[in-house]
């Protein structure tokens, strides 16, 4: 593919991370993993799991998704290159198909576990619990090298050593459960403090128990300003792109996959605002059967 790559830019997950380090090893250009994407213009770089509804503007890029919200031709006309394949679970190891990179198996399996939050392996568990520990402050930049050159196991050792703290996560799951409070009648909410690292980590973890009984659950972030952004989640059969088509027009940057996805506000919005547009945006979806 015949590309003037000048940068990586990458979602910061672990999935995108891992497909960030992955793909370093055929662009060998710095990496970017924003926090803020709503501004970002982006232009000669290969994007991993960050698409134009997500950022102010892309072009002359390459753009890797495994979600299937929207479909595209495989150039666009702001000269876009896309490699878009809802059949993965994980970006990771679509691009590791992609451009034939040594992935091991049980590396590609346990990232695709934690993406879809589906841990069955002792591997996903830790890296599960390594994120959770303090998803803001991952080290991204060093996970990614050590992708890149391969250094599975020193990686693995370093991910079993940060799980230790997830204790604290556990405490301040049980506190967010506390919180939960019904939005629709098909949904729950609850809300977390961004800037409270132990809070970050366990809104993922108290979501996965609220979806045990919940046909929807959305985390919503808060910041002295107002309200940073949010998850919606599901694990019933509803198709949750409604909803961030519906959240676009009420000024947010909003998309994931069918059943989970996001959302940040473009401007600064307050928790009774953010809650009416996130009420009318869920409460006509229904299971379908």
């Amino acid at each position: 593919m015949n590309r003037n790559i000048l940068r990586i830019v990458a979602h910061g997950d672990w999935d995108g991370v891992v497909g960030a380090g992955l793909l370093a090893r055929v662009y060998d250009v710095p990496l970017e993993f924003p926090l803020e994407l709503a501004d970002l213009v982006i232009e000669d770089a290969a994007c991993i799991e960050i698409t134009p509804g997500r950022v102010s503007s892309i072009r002359n890029s390459i753009i890797i998704d495994h979600h299937a919200t929207e479909t595209h031709p495989y150039t666009d006309e702001k000269g876009n290159v896309w490699i878009l394949n809802p059949e993965y679970r994980a970006v990771s190891s679509l691009i590791a198909d992609q451009w034939s990179l040594e992935f091991p198996s049980e590396w590609r399996t346990a990232i695709e576990e934690v993406d879809t939050a589906n841990l069955n392996s002792p591997l996903s568990k830790t890296l599960w619990k390594a994120y959770r520990v303090d998803a803001k402050g991952f080290p991204r930049q060093k996970v990614a090298e050590m992708v890149k050159k391969g250094e599975w196991e020193q990686l693995g050792k370093w991910a079993y050593e940060k799980k230790e703290e997830y204790r604290k996560v556990e405490e301040k799951t049980k506190e967010l459960l506390g919180k939960s409070t019904n939005l629709t009648s098909e949904s729950v909410y609850f809300t977390f403090q961004f800037s409270n690292r132990w809070e970050r980590g366990a809104s993922k973890d108290a979501m996965l128990l609220l979806e045990e009984k919940n046909p929807i659950v959305v985390a919503i972030a808060v910041e002295e300003k107002g309200i940073k952004g949010g998850t919606i989640a599901t694990r019933r059969n509803i198709d949750l792109t409604k909803a961030y088509e519906h959240l676009r027009k009420k000024g947010y940057t909003s998309g994931g996959h069918r059943n989970v996805g996001g959302f940040q506000a473009l401007k600064p919005k307050t928790l009774e605002q953010t809650l009416r547009d996130l009420k009318s945006a869920l409460e006509n979806l229904k299971e379908e059967t």
